[in-house]
């Protein structure tokens, strides 16, 4: 009896070139392909490690970030029993571009090591691979390569290639651009311009910086430049200028780095405000179950310009301190601060009130999705605004820009103890009193700018001028 022969053992796997693997990704819809050496302990037993922290990997795109606390009695290791997942919309892509759906493929983080491991990539697929991810046989082979494609719609496509073929010795001998410590990416476009992103990012600065005062604009849904007459221009006008549409989408902006621009009186930097890190939406507390509108009604307050039949929530909430306008106190639950790290897998940041009821809070899963999309590496850029006596508002961007590399998701926990990261909420609701009041939701944590620094393992002060 013959045995069936693997999905990547076939006389045209053997002979597949990077340029036609790339052209199956391409036809795929993959417009980004990453690629990783695999280690001895890359198999489906120890499972493929993946990097330290979820935020070592914003280009990969995931599920829903949950919570899950181990129920296995085989778990010896207390600290595998905190551990978080995310689902992969992922299939396997054979050398003839014929695909195989991979179900229950997932991320795993275990916040207490840290690491986050591939698993369940060959459960319910129909992909024949068990060869060369098995431990006892070839699971532990020099010369594998996992090859993952990202198509615009988060579709994942992932190719082996095996030490046997022609490909694994083409890519040991190729260039990529690293993005993480394990993974590096093939970017046809930049690789042969640049050494790596940061340094296509720090040109692309440069050229924006040297166009002096930008009218204000933004990128339509067709990619057209269009006027942009709101007050909040500085960053649409910042995303035009590198080709980014505004479409809401929770992932890096430029090459794989977040782009944020922040205000300030005069170059180089001086008056900065507060900057923004993310604005989710409370998931669970009285927020969750009543409704923003009700949450006003109830903790809100009138305004305190005089506006008619108005309600606001706003103000500086700092962990552990009671905020004088709500009377709310931010705490953190499930996270020991002496040794920054989660001991609850469900644990939250909460607002509660005098009598200790949680009024709103966000899930440590929420934030972390939120933070894994978009800070593994980010720039901040200094903008100048001024109002032309014709009403028309231009922008200038500065020279000496700052960019944070490698942080996770405790780094911010910690610094919310510390009161560096604040709940800073601008909720208002107008027309309170009548039947159909108006909720405007503005949710944010925010960091004073001189604190940036402390969410990065790595912060530099670059100016772009000596690139």
């Amino acid at each position: 009896m013959t045995s069936v022969q693997g999905t990547y053992d076939t006389p045209n796997a053997k002979e597949l070139t990077l340029k036609h693997v790339t052209g199956i990704l391409h036809d795929l819809g993959c417009e980004q392909i990453y690629v990783k050496k695999l280690a001895a302990n890359d198999n489906s037993k120890n499972q493929p490690y993946f990097g330290a922290h979820l935020t070592d990997l914003p280009f990969i795109p995931t599920g829903e970030i949950i919570a899950s606390a181990s129920l296995s009695k085989k778990l010896s290791d207390k600290k595998r029993k905190i551990k978080y997942q995310a689902t992969l919309n992922l299939s396997w892509v054979d050398a003839d571009g014929s695909t195989f759906k991979a179900p229950h493929s997932k991320l795993i983080y275990y916040p207490q090591y840290p690491e986050v491991r591939f698993s369940g990539f060959l459960r319910g697929s129909k992909v024949n691979i068990s060869k060369w991810m098995a431990p006892e046989k070839k699971g532990r082979s020099e010369g594998r390569w996992l090859i993952l494609g990202v198509s615009t719609n988060g579709a994942i496509y992932a190719y082996l290639a095996t030490p046997e073929s022609n490909l694994s010795k083409e890519l040991a001998n190729t260039n990529f651009i690293e993005v993480s410590s394990i993974f590096w990416k093939l970017d046809e476009k930049y690789t042969t311009q640049h050494a790596s992103t940061r340094d296509a990012l720090i040109s692309k600065l440069l050229q924006i910086h040297q166009m002096g005062w930008i009218p204000s604009q933004r990128l339509n849904s067709e990619r057209n430049i269009i006027p942009y007459k709101a007050l909040n221009g500085g960053g649409y006008t910042l995303e035009a200028k590198l080709g980014i549409s505004p479409n809401g989408i929770a992932e890096p902006d430029y090459l794989g780095w977040e782009v944020k621009q922040f205000g300030v009186t005069s170059f180089p930097r001086t008056g900065s405000k507060p900057t923004t890190l993310m604005t989710p939406e409370p998931n669970g507390g009285f927020y969750k179950e009543s409704g923003a509108t009700e949450f006003v009604r109830t903790y809100g307050y009138p305004d305190k310009n005089g506006k008619v039949d108005r309600l606001n929530f706003g103000g500086k909430h700092i962990v552990e301190k009671r905020q004088n306008l709500t009377g709310l106190t931010l705490q953190l639950i499930g996270f020991d601060p002496d040794t920054s790290s989660i001991t609850d897998a469900q644990g939250s940041i909460a607002l509660m009130d005098s009598a200790d009821n949680i009024t709103a809070s966000w899930s440590f899963a929420k934030l972390m999705d939120h933070w894994k999309c978009k800070h593994s590496q980010a720039v901040y850029i200094p903008c100048l605004k001024r109002k032309l006596e014709s009403g028309l508002i231009e922008y200038h961007y500065g020279n000496d820009v700052e960019l944070g590399t490698g942080t996770n998701f405790e780094m911010i926990l910690s610094a919310m103890q510390l009161g560096t990261v604040f709940y800073d909420p601008g909720i208002k609701l107008e027309y309170a009193s009548s039947d159909k009041p108006k909720i405007k939701r503005r949710n944010q944590f925010r960091v004073s700018h001189k604190n940036i620094d402390s969410l990065y393992k790595k912060f530099d002060f670059v100016d772009v001028n000596l690139i």
